[in-house]
């Protein structure tokens, strides 16, 4: 993809990071989208070619595996992609009492939210770094920002 700078999305199938995608696209930014579900980010492609001459790489990856992270900048090597722009999109939210909630489901949010993010970010700095030009975003719900527990921790908790 030469000639433009290139934004990589996580999460760009759906919601916010399909937004951003589009914004990338009409700000002329060559992509590569990430997301679990081929068939969404192909047609994601198509669209935002049409609209906008844009080129994307599309990778299929569950970023929520261990390893997900090393994959995606393989490939983007691979493709002698270089990423102005990363955009750390995926991610989701449990709701409901930690001792109530799946197990495997809350190491996985862990595996996203937190360690694929930040193993991505690490990945791409050093690079960024080098070339002294480079943007990363990191997207993040309300919800981050909370720091209190639910008012059942003041119910039930003896002082």
């Amino acid at each position: 993809m030469p000639g433009r700078k290139t934004a990589l999305i996580t999460g760009a199938s759906f919601g916010i990071g399909q937004e951003l995608a589009g914004i990338f696209a009409r700000e002329g930014y060559s992509l590569v989208l990430v997301a679990r579900t081929a068939d969404k980010l192909r047609q994601l492609a198509s669209e935002l070619e049409k609209a906008h001459g844009t080129r994307s790489l599309i990778l299929a990856s569950d970023l929520a595996a261990p390893g997900a992270a090393a994959y995606v900048h393989d490939q983007t090597t691979r493709a002698d992609i270089t990423v102005a722009v990363l955009v750390n999109n995926a991610g989701f939210g449990q709701f409901g009492l930690f001792a109530e909630s799946d197990l495997e489901e809350s190491l996985q949010q862990i595996q996203l939210n937190v360690t694929t993010l930040t193993h991505l970010t690490r990945l791409y700095l050093p690079e960024m770094l080098a070339r002294k030009s480079g943007r990363i975003l990191n997207v993040a719900s309300t919800a981050a920002f909370s720091a209190a527990p639910g008012p059942e921790f003041f119910r039930s908790a003896a002082f």
